[in-house]
């Protein structure tokens, strides 16, 4: 990797994690502090709309990003033409949903989801704005930027969903902040990227840059579907509170995955680009991202689901106690998702968005049948297992699609979590003996008896992966250095 490209990712690197460290602690006691406010019923509701927000977004989107990412070459004609694409098929897309709201509403048995699509769909355009200037910052490397943009938008909006949660505003306390956060990002963004949309239209190229980018789309459909797909099974089969206790459960469980995911992908898919004709480099770097993420993500997820009374108790009170049993069979989950972060970025450098459009049909053809047997039998904790049962088994074809592509194998992988993996174990085993002998939170308090477990826990696999962790310490050690001292970054790659 040349020094070039090093600098520019220590640069981005910074700016990414401190966005997210300080940014993401934020949101998320705020989330807690909202959560305190608001009904369940009011998370359902988002929840319910945000499946068709979602979808409508990514048919907007249409791939254009990941194309502009991946294509070196692209013209100026051919910019403008991404995004008044883009524009309009958002612009028919809102209408759309403007339309369809009613038959939703019905379908789920929730009058109220009327207002609520309508209101939150004004975020469609609002989202298919950026989408050229962002993916030209990501293009560029330029993730300090991206990030900036993030810190701004998302600094905008939770005072206001604070301040409308406390004045009882329910649902519209998280519409508004969706809305005010996108268009925050639309103006920081344009701002940084000095790029504005003109009328001179066509090229030659664009068939090409389309044909990648309808492949890409078609995968990205497919990925939101499934993924909404638990959603739309559980609302339909067991109701808005339900789902609601379902929604901050997976919320929670997938935080660590979600917003590491999101450091990782913003700087994995441009990084890879740029090495897509060197197998070597792209496998060093796959097998140091497993490892540096496997020794985040394991302890925090198996950590929660061992707390997860503790935490709901203290963080969200008795009335959210339901979720506890969710957490647990989530949290296993999310430990698989958090491993497959990387692997498309790899595949798409490679140009495999054919096959990452089959594997996620796949998904979307097995998961939701999943779902409704699982939401059919035991509700919510049934759609819970249904992940953990089906996802990995359908998730073992792409990984094995990603090391082919850069001549890894399995053994490889698991060279790179065995240490995380066996100091999450003793972490688990220390945890569970210290609340085996405070078993009752009445005897040290909820509070006291969290952060105990918690501390020791740390502790203990802190310990063990100092002394066992060889060589995904000292990437992790390089990493917080290029976090901390991004500077240095150019002179020793010098």
């Amino acid at each position: 990797m040349s020094g070039d490209i090093k600098q520019r990712i220590a640069k981005s690197l910074f700016w990414v994690a401190w966005s997210r460290v300080g940014v993401q602690t934020l949101s998320f006691c705020s989330t807690l502090v909202v959560a305190r406010l608001l009904h369940p019923n009011d998370y359902g509701l988002m929840a319910m709309a945000t499946v068709w927000t979602s979808a409508m977004s990514l048919l907007a989107e249409m791939g254009l990003g990941a194309a502009i990412i991946q294509f070196r070459d692209l013209e100026e004609s051919e910019l403008n033409a991404c995004f008044w694409l883009t524009m309009g098929v958002a612009s028919a897309g809102y209408f759309i949903l403007y339309a369809a709201a009613p038959a939703l509403a019905t379908w789920f048995a929730s009058p109220r989801l009327v207002t609520v699509l309508r209101v939150l769909g004004l975020i469609l355009p609002l989202l298919a704005v950026q989408i050229v200037p962002d993916s030209l910052l990501r293009k560029r490397l330029a993730l300090d930027k991206v990030s900036k943009a993030e810190i701004v938008a998302s600094l905008s909006a939770i005072p206001v969903v604070l301040g409308m949660a406390w004045a009882g505003a329910g649902v519209w306390a998280l519409v508004a902040g969706a809305l005010l956060q996108s268009l925050v990002r639309d103006m920081v963004t344009f701002w940084f990227v000095r790029w504005w949309p003109q009328w001179r239209l066509g090229s030659g190229h664009l068939r090409e840059v389309f044909n990648f980018s309808l492949a890409t789309l078609g995968t990205r459909l497919c990925w939101v579907s499934y993924q909404e797909a638990d959603a739309i099974v559980l609302g339909k089969v067991s109701g808005a509170m339900a789902l609601g206790f379902y929604s901050m459960a997976k919320e929670l469980t997938l935080l660590p995955v979600t917003k590491i995911a999101a450091v990782v992908n913003q700087i994995a898919s441009p990084m890879m680009a740029e090495l897509q004709d060197d197998r070597g480099a792209m496998r060093t770097s796959l097998l140091r991202m497993l490892g540096l993420v496997a020794c985040v993500t394991l302890p925090l997820c198996v950590g929660l689901s061992l707390v997860a009374e503790d935490l709901v108790r203290v963080a969200l009170t008795d009335k959210w106690i339901s979720i506890v049993p969710l957490l647990r069979v989530l949290a296993c989950y999310s430990v698989v998702r958090s491993l497959g972060v990387f692997l498309p970025p790899i595949l798409l450098a490679r140009y495999r968005a054919r096959f990452l459009f089959s594997y996620s049909l796949t998904l979307l053809l097995c998961m939701p049948l999943a779902f409704w047997v699982g939401a059919a039998w035991l509700g919510s904790i049934g759609v819970a297992a249904a992940w953990v049962l089906v996802y990995p088994i359908i998730m073992a074809r792409m990984v094995h699609e990603a090391l082919r592509e850069i001549e890894g194998s399995w053994t490889m992988l698991w060279e790179q979590v065995r240490a995380s993996a066996g100091a999450t174990l003793l972490m688990a085993i220390v945890v569970l003996a210290v609340q085996w002998l405070f078993p009752k939170a009445e005897v040290v308090g909820s509070f006291v008896r969290l952060v105990g477990t918690t501390g020791v826990g740390a502790v203990t696999y802190g310990l063990v992966m100092f002394l066992f962790g060889g060589q995904v310490v000292q990437d992790m050690w390089g990493t917080v250095r290029w976090i901390l001292w991004p500077q240095k970054t150019k002179t020793a790659g010098n």
